[in-house]
């Protein structure tokens, strides 16, 4: 009875191993050909407009892998209560889980539609490099169509750490001018278990390089992951977009990812 009982937990273990997603550091840059990611985030901001509002939001995100390198993604937002009428940050990018690549935003209740493509151009056991585009249309009242190259890199550092950072460019035209923003994300990810992976994010960002008055801001959060199933994925964060210009504004968010393979 013994032996038979000691057999089933070995059984259970190696299934949970055998049908677990790879651990958050060696997952790829892009889905494979013909996975689904599904990702559901909500978001709650502070800001400090009229003594401190706090607001939320929620973050709908598709891609699907075309092939095992070339990732096709669209994403908007969804603004609760009074949040479509708050100035500075919007809650739904506090649901846009570890990616901090966000702009052009203006008022209204639903958040511009994102088109997002992606190539994995370069992949090794020390890392990825990829090519990505995201292209902005302007739902939103007072902004503009945005388009967005970057160069997203992810490093190996070691069995249990990766490094996403990269270099990101948005581009906004509007009938006065041509705004060029720098973004350079720096997220550290430490898998403390398999199923379990944590690490601080940062990163520093310019929205308007072109112009002479222009001003370099720094970010600071922290995020947490929880693989629950092969299909399913815990994620939150907190995150201070203007850490080194203005702390007041903060926010957290939570959500899950839904893969279909």
């Amino acid at each position: 009875m013994r032996r038979a009982g000691l057999a089933l937990v070995v059984v259970c273990a190696l299934e949970g191993t055998a049908f677990a997603a790879p651990p958050w550091v060696d997952r790829r840059m892009t889905p494979l050909s013909g996975q689904w990611n599904f990702d559901v985030g909500v978001g709650v901001d502070h800001t400090p407009d009229n003594g401190g509002t706090v607001s939320s939001g929620m973050n709908l995100e598709m891609a699907v892998g075309l092939t095992d390198r070339v990732e096709l993604g669209v994403r908007t937002g969804i603004r609760f209560g009074d949040a479509e009428n708050v100035s500075g940050i919007k809650p739904d990018r506090y649901g846009r889980l570890f990616d901090r690549q966000y702009f052009d935003g203006g008022d209204g209740v639903v958040a511009n539609p994102e088109l997002r493509v992606r190539w994995a151009f370069l992949s090794g056991s020390v890392g990825e490099v990829g090519l990505e585009g995201r292209f902005i249309a302007p739902l939103e009242n007072n902004t503009y169509a945005g388009f967005e190259p970057g160069l997203p890199i992810a490093l190996h550092l070691g069995e249990r750490v990766r490094l996403d950072t990269g270099v990101f460019m948005p581009i906004v035209t509007n009938p006065q001018a041509t705004t060029v923003g720098l973004s350079v994300p720096l997220d550290l990810w430490i898998q403390v278990t398999p199923r379990l992976w944590l690490g601080p994010m940062t990163g520093l960002q310019n929205a308007d390089i072109n112009r002479n008055q222009s001003t370099t801001s720094m970010s600071m959060g922290f995020g947490l992951g929880y693989q629950i199933t092969r299909y399913l994925d815990f994620k939150s964060m907190l995150l201070l977009p203007e850490l080194s210009s203005d702390s007041r504004y903060f926010g957290v968010g939570a959500g899950v990812q839904i893969r279909i393979e």
